[in-house]
């Protein structure tokens, strides 16, 4: 007898009884006679017991079946006026999401993408619309093969993590640990799932915003960046996405650079110009200003007069905040570039430059930047700032740290040293061999055997400098290769660890 698939107690006993997965998501798929619409109804109804079919179906084992009910269900509530559909328990759905089986629910992925797109407005229902963040994210993070294919599904998770103001460090580590470098691919059986170009851009803007706001400048300016020179259909002009993309990777470059950066070398030239006309191209070029010369003293203020002039437009593109938080980097950047021009600088002078005529204010600024390694600078009690040059560093290879200390440690590698450090190293080695060498010289039996081997012509005797046998120096192996054997303890190796 043929399985009964034209009711829900004969669906899920196919469900719990099929050793063929692909065969079941064959008849879940196909609605056969009674239709498109009828199925999904059936998909959503009760056993004829009036038991809830979720509550005989582990969401593991049975994730298939799980899904294509839980699908139904959602989608029905939301799609039709229908009061009668069964409300899926929540406990129900988060433990589907959480538990899925992945190559399972890879045999239906039109379906997974169904059930994220309902998940916001049912965890909406649930009076806490953060809650669909973490379920989205289980879907993206697990129904592809990598952490770094895109699918429908990222977008959305994006989107609602902006929509509902609520980042979550599963998403930072998302965007930053796992670039997108594939496409989950879906076959001819789903073709209006199929990735779009759009699909691309749209997630790496919504990631550089994230990024932005998580402060996460340098990877935010990739993902800017891939979303500005992703490709688009063949003919079509570039979307307006991009030009977003540009307006924002402009802003987030003069606030963690301090200024417009080279643009990628595929960037459409049509962005740069439409670019070129709109007031943010004015307001990168005013920043922050060019303390270099003192007819631009106040230009600081200029930028200011900008963001007042075009303010409501920012605001209405969502950029308010973004160039707000220019404005405050800008006196940042203005002193930054000072140091580059004096060594000495009065605070009232520095006010000037940056506009700010409370020199406690302009205090607390130049501290500010001084603890957060922004610049190396000491303010005296007069009030004057001294700018240092911030020391450089230096790779020590391994073989460099053997000559250094005398012994290779074991864990070494190339190492990081800022310069005064490493000078401060070979001024140490050099005042211990100088004292090594007074030792020697001071030695009876150093002299005695100099002499000998030198044929009793004196220490510096004809047959060379009298360092080893005939006048030669020694070889290399002669020389110490255990730690310590010039003097030198473990704690000196401690810097390169």
């Amino acid at each position: 007898m043929a399985p009964d698939s034209q009711s829900i107690d004969g669906l899920v006993n196919q469900i719990t009884t099929t050793n063929n997965l692909e065969a079941l998501a064959h008849t879940l798929r196909t609605p056969g006679g009674s239709g498109k619409d009828v199925r999904e109804f059936l998909l959503a109804s009760p056993l004829s017991s009036g038991q809830d079919p979720l509550s005989v179906l582990d969401s593991r084992n049975n994730t298939l079946g799980v899904l294509y009910i839980l699908s139904a269900r959602l989608n029905l509530l939301y799609s039709t006026s229908n009061s009668g559909i069964q409300i899926p328990p929540w406990p129900a759905v988060v433990q589907f999401c959480e538990s899925f089986h992945p190559e399972q629910a890879r045999l239906a992925p039109d379906r997974m993408v169904m059930l994220a797109k309902v998940l916001l407005r049912f965890a909406s229902d649930q009076g806490h619309p953060k809650l669909a963040i973490p379920l989205l994210t289980s879907l993206a993070t697990r129904l592809p093969n990598t952490l770094s294919a895109l699918t429908p599904i990222h977008p959305l998770l994006l989107l609602t993590a902006l929509q509902t103001k609520h980042t979550t460090p599963q998403i930072i580590s998302l965007l930053i640990d796992h670039p997108i470098d594939d496409v989950y691919t879906f076959s001819s059986t789903y073709p209006d799932l199929i990735l779009t170009p759009t699909d691309n851009i749209l997630y790496h803007y919504l990631g550089g915003i994230i990024l932005t706001k998580a402060m996460h400048y340098t990877t935010a300016i990739d993902y800017f960046e891939a979303a500005l020179t992703s490709p688009v259909a063949i003919g079509s002009p570039p979307t307006g996405l991009q030009l977003e993309a540009l307006k924002k990777l402009r802003l987030v470059q003069c606030i963690a650079l301090g200024g417009p950066q080279p643009l990628p070398k595929y960037t459409s030239q049509v962005l740069t110009r439409i670019f070129k006309n709109t007031p943010y191209f004015n307001l990168i070029n005013a920043f922050p200003g060019s303390p270099s010369h003192s007819k631009d003293r106040g230009e600081g203020s200029r930028l200011k007069q900008l963001i007042a002039k075009d303010r409501d437009l920012y605001e209405s593109e969502c950029s308010l905040g973004l160039v707000e938080r220019l404005a405050k980097e800008a006196p940042k950047w203005i002193i930054k570039r000072l140091t580059e021009t004096y060594v000495t600088l009065g605070l009232a002078e520095i006010g000037k430059y940056v506009g700010i005529d409370n020199q406690v204010q302009t205090r607390a600024l130049v501290l500010s930047m001084i603890e957060s390694k922004t610049i190396v600078a000491t303010i005296s009690d007069l009030d004057i700032v001294t700018f240092h040059d911030a020391p450089g560093n230096a790779d020590i290879s391994p073989e460099d740290m053997r000559v250094l200390l005398g012994a290779l440690p074991a864990d070494a590698e190339f190492q990081k040293v800022t310069i005064p450090a490493l000078l401060e190293i070979v001024q140490m080695q050099s005042n211990h061999l100088s004292r090594l060498d007074m030792d020697i010289g001071a030695n009876k039996d150093f002299i005695s055997k100099a002499i000998k081997m030198g044929g009793g012509s004196g220490i510096m005797g004809a047959a060379g400098p009298g360092f080893g046998p005939g006048g030669s120096f020694p070889d290399e192996d002669d020389f110490p290769s255990t730690p310590g054997a010039y003097g030198l303890e473990r704690e000196d190796t401690i810097m390169f660890t």
